[in-house]
Parts: structure tokens; sequence; C-alpha cells
């Protein structure tokens, strides 16, 4: 696996991150990057790889936690409070993959055929000694998190990292699951609809040897976006992350960006590079279409990773905001 700083180099980050929302949480987030439809957001803002949802009138993000799955809430996508993380204590079958740690990077939360699935990662830095669980439950309101163990693993002799998940449904109604980091690239393959879990043989559709991570699917109109992070995380001012997209009319690809290269080329579109106070936007997440999640480091601060949610736009076919 290729050397590097990676936003997953360490879940510390995220918890510094977490102890950044008492120094900004206290009044509404104005960011001083130039973005459009930017949130107003207070609280518990501090995050790191947020995926966001909405449950009936609740908000929610979970998230890259040294403790379990990380989860806060809002009831109106701006105030958001840290809850309870799920198996805070960690899972024992998790220490053959985490270094002996209760940390989950990662998590992706969706709702499918009435309940609530979560995915998230078990990895250490630079191994690709990975695994990517699930977890069900009636409801994120209710909370009662049931363990489905490991649905994809990797190690040294896999093309792939088994992290980053990301659950998405084709327009047949067919589950897919998108993950894979940096190590060969970008991944797609089938899901059992019953299971949950793979079924049928993966296929790359990104690839960039800057460095590659996160991905995230969302269809609108004709066309399937994929949705990336590029560069580096967290190395403070030299961080690189930035959030890329490509298009295809197929869930398996070719994505193409808007010169036409594909994305398995290096090929990607950047959607938002950061700038001013806030930089190396990424993790990014979307709900529906309209709503697009992300942390961005804090110069001012230590360089905290701190959320940030925007409307996100669409204009002649491609992403915006």
């Amino acid at each position: 696996m290729k050397s590097r700083i990676s936003r997953k180099s360490t879940a510390v980050k995220a918890l510094c991150s977490l102890a950044a929302a008492s120094l900004l949480g206290s009044a509404a987030l104005l960011p001083g990057s130039a973005h459009a439809s930017v949130w107003s957001l207070s609280g518990a803002i501090g995050t790191h790889d947020p995926t966001i949802t909405k449950e009936g009138s609740t908000w929610w993000i979970f998230e890259t936690s040294t403790s379990g799955i990380a989860v806060k809430y809002s009831g109106d996508g701006h105030a958001w409070t840290q809850g309870v993380p799920i198996f805070g204590g960690g899972l024992s079958w998790w220490k053959s993959y985490n270094g002996n740690s209760n940390s989950t990077w990662a998590a992706d939360i969706h709702n499918w055929n009435g309940k609530a699935i979560c995915y998230y990662a078990v990895s250490t830095f630079g191994s690709k000694n990975s695994a990517i669980g699930l977890t069900t439950a009636t409801s994120i309101a209710t909370g009662n998190w049931t363990d489905q163990g490991v649905v994809l693993a990797s190690n040294s002799g896999t093309a792939y990292n088994a992290i980053d998940p990301n659950f998405v449904v084709d327009t047949s109604n067919q589950p897919w699951l998108a993950f894979g980091s940096w190590s060969g690239g970008i991944y797609i393959v089938k899901l059992n609809a019953s299971t949950l879990k793979p079924t049928g043989s993966t296929t790359r559709i990104a690839a960039d040897s800057s460095g590659i991570e996160n991905a995230f699917i969302v269809h609108n109109g004709s066309y399937y976006y994929l949705f990336v992070s590029k560069g580096t995380c967290c190395n403070g001012a030299s961080s690189t992350y930035h959030i890329c997209y490509g298009r295809s009319t197929s869930i398996t690809g070719p994505y193409v960006d808007k010169n036409g290269t594909s994305m398995v080329n290096g090929g990607g579109t950047t959607l938002d590079a950061g700038g001013g106070r806030f930089i190396a936007p990424g993790g990014e997440s979307i709900y529906g279409t309209s709503v697009i999640a992300r942390h961005e480091l804090d110069s001012q601060n230590n360089y905290a990773s701190i959320l940030f949610i925007n409307d996100l736009l669409w204009s002649n076919g491609w992403p915006t905001y």
C-alpha cells in the first residue's frame, strides 16, 4: 500500500474535532470559504467523514470515531447534539483489523426496506488488513442496533482495501456497495438484497495515484454520479483533500468527468477545493440529491475537522454549489 498521510491516519483527529465544537459551537458557524447555499451550524460541529440522512423530522450524522460509531442529531439540520455512540465499547471481531482498538471509520447510514442500515470500516493506517461491517436497526431513533458481522474483508493480497463503504441502490432497486481507498482505487460490488452482503465480482470504477477514497454515488436524471475525495486530508496546512466527481449511465461505470476523462484513469472534476480559513474539504456524503455534508479543516483552530452542510445544486447535468 502506498505510503501516505490520510484522513484515516488517526481517528484521534476526529475527537479533536469534537473538542473544537466547544470553541466554535456556541454560535452559528459562518464559514470563511466561498460556498453558495451553505447552512449555518452550531453545537457539536466537530466531525470526520460525516454521512448525513434524515429520519422523520430529525437529521442524523454518523462519523469516524475512536469509540464505536459516533452519532449526532439535529431537529433542524443547523443545531447539532452529540449522541451516544453505537458499540462504544467495540466488538470482539474488530480487533483482528483495527489494532485491538474500538475505533471505526467512515460510517454510511441509509434506510433499506423499512429499516436503518449502517456500514462502516475497521482498519489501521497503512494496512490492507481491513473489513467493512454492517449493523441494522428498526430505526435510527429506536437505536436497537444488531451486529451483522463482516460484509467484506481485504488483506495484503487483495486488489482493493475494504474501507470507506457506500450503500447505493440502482434504478432497478438493486443494492450495491461502493468502497475502496488508495490501494487499487474505488470498487463496486452487487449486494444480496436480503443479506446485504456482496454477491458476484467487484468492478474498479475510479483510481488516482495522488490519493482517492470516500466514494459516494447518487442517481440524478439520466446519470449515476460518483463523488470522491482526492489527495491527503490530515496534514495541517499541507493537506490537499478536495472533492471530485464524474458521471455514468451505468452504476458500474465508466464514470467520466466534464472533460470526458475516465475516473479509472485519474479523471474527476473538482467540486470543492476549499480555501480561506477552511481547507481540505472531503469525507463527503449526500442526502437525496439536494444536500451535501463534508468535513473541512479549520486553519485558525489547529486544523480541527469541522462539519459543513450545503444545498447541492445541479446545472446542465452536473453538480455544483
